[in-house]
């Protein structure tokens, strides 16, 4: 062969793999983005176990708004605060322009006990559609936090907060699993802050507490071997930046509702708008990481109003509706 016909034919090969390269690249990238978008159409059924909690209240509405259907676990799902905060936040959504749009079902849950737990699943059960194999995620809200130096510190507290947080993490898993295999779904948890300046952890009486994050850390490890077996995916949240009070404080009143007769608000800023959005990633990256950094940004305000006291205005008018008190 002349040395002039093998260069030509060389080059011709070299096109001919760079099209194919380049056809390669275009399908892996068009499957990617297919996957992308069908789990955004489909946000789907997520548990959170704690809407007790002002974090927990924030991640129902905020997926809620997302499409997805929410079951938010409550200690009372019928008279509690958060209970009439959850129902003050949909009546009020059912006037505005753009209404939820996925779902939030209340939902009697506690971490401590394996009865209730029992009972919550059964529930979650009747409310599945037919043919629905599972939910797509649970995101592990439970925990409990008593600050004090351990000389002044009682027995009980200690016990609540290892039970709350490390023996709830366990049940969480034990209970919930069996509806996360059958979708290859997400068992989320809030891990220990890590990175520097890991305010969670940080000031003095902690110890039973950081003890207790810690041993759930290990829990998540351990967790994520035995169950990705099965494609359950067990994602840490790293708290770093965020207080322990601000995990499991409850939803507290607005400063600036305080005064005689306004609304009775309630404010639910744990996260700011970024921090959700990992959350998100978390939910819905096709190959998810095994730890996600959230930070904390307190100038969000995400406000809850009151059935109790609850007064809605339309925007640019001077309609206002007035709910009947509970």
């Amino acid at each position: 062969m002349e040395p002039m016909t093998a260069l030509v034919l060389a080059f011709q090969l070299l096109a001919l793999f760079s099209i194919a390269g380049a056809l390669l690249i275009y399908l892996i990238c068009k499957v990617r983005d297919d996957t992308a978008e069908v789990a955004e159409s489909q946000p789907g059924t997520v548990l959170v176990t704690s809407a007790d909690t002002a974090l927990g209240l924030q991640l129902c509405t905020h997926l809620a708004n997302k499409g997805c259907r929410v079951f938010a676990g409550m200690r009372d799902a019928q008279d509690s605060l958060p209970a009439k905060l959850l129902n003050g936040w949909l009546k009020m959504r059912e006037y505005n322009e753009e209404p939820v749009r996925g779902a939030i079902i209340p939902m009697q849950l506690d971490v401590t006990r394996e009865d209730v737990l029992r009972e919550t699943t059964s529930a979650m059960g009747a409310h599945m559609n037919a043919g629905e194999r599972g939910i797509a995620a649970v995101i592990n809200t439970s925990g409990s936090l008593f600050r004090g130096r351990v000389e002044a510190q009682e027995a009980q507290q200690w016990e609540h907060m290892l039970k709350t947080n490390i023996l709830g993490s366990l049940r969480v898993a034990k209970a919930f699993v069996g509806f996360l295999r059958p979708t290859r779904g997400r068992l989320i948890y809030l891990g220990a802050g890590t990175g520097a300046g890991a305010e969670q952890g940080s000031g003095d009486g902690l110890v039973a507490f950081n003890a207790s994050r810690a041993a759930v850390e290990k829990c998540v490890d351990e967790l994520r071997k035995e169950l990705q077996p099965y494609g359950v995916r067990v994602v840490a949240l790293d708290t770093t930046g965020i207080t322990a009070e601000a995990l499991y404080r409850a939803p507290l009143p607005h400063a600036s509702t305080e005064s005689e007769g306004a609304p009775t608000q309630y404010t639910a800023d744990v996260l700011s708008a970024n921090a959700l959005q990992v959350i998100e990633r978390a939910l819905w990256d096709v190959v998810p990481l095994e730890r996600y950094q959230l930070v904390q940004n307190s100038k969000l305000n995400f406000m809850l109003p009151c059935r109790s006291s609850l007064r809605m205005t339309k925007l640019g008018g001077a309609v206002s509706r007035g709910v009947q008190r509970v």
